[in-house]
């Protein structure tokens, strides 16, 4: 219980203290005359302020980057059947990590195109065509009844919008990488 309230409230405290610094960055009667970046600003702080905003980004950037290799390496050698799953046994960390270091090199630009095609149709997929398909099976399937009864108000009408909706963001965003 008290992990599970730690670990919940440290980042909630960490979420209000950054909203306050989002907010507290605008000068107040300039409207959008006026933006700055916190982060800049946080940097640009004498005393400890700016070691301990780099310290952070940097750390924030490595356990990330640690945890993602060593899933994904673990990932690869099962997936591959790979031996040596561990950290002795380098060949799951050289498939991990070559091809994308290679192609990083070739063209390093290719990590903001692929952000950009996961934001504009990963992100819709997920969060807007899927759970409103689920739903919808879940619904509304003749094969047996629903275990649970809906727990979100809103019928077909409510699950269509949402997938309408999330379609035609895909559709338009799709439209516009053409042009």
């Amino acid at each position: 219980r008290i992990a599970i309230v730690a670990g919940t409230a440290i980042p909630l405290a960490m979420f209000i203290v950054w909203d306050a610094i989002i907010l507290g960055s605008v000068y107040p009667g300039a409207g959008n005359s006026y933006l700055s970046d916190p982060l800049m600003q946080l940097r640009s702080q004498s005393g400890i302020i700016s070691p301990l905003v780099e310290v952070f980004s940097l750390l924030a950037i490595a356990t990330s980057y640690i945890g993602f290799v060593l899933g994904l390496s673990d990932f690869v050698a099962d997936l591959l059947k790979l031996p040596g799953v561990g950290s002795r046994k380098p060949l799951p960390y050289a498939v991990t990590l070559l091809p994308p270091t290679a192609l990083a090199l070739l063209s390093p630009d290719i990590f903001f195109k692929a952000l950009d095609f996961a934001g504009a149709y990963g992100v819709l997929v997920l969060f807007g065509i899927l759970p409103a398909s689920m739903a919808w099976s879940q619904r509304y399937s003749t094969s047996s009844l629903p275990a649970v009864p809906p727990m979100v108000p809103g019928g077909r009408l409510a699950l269509g919008v949402m997938i309408t909706g999330a379609g035609f963001i895909i559709t338009t965003q799709f439209l516009s990488t053409l042009s």
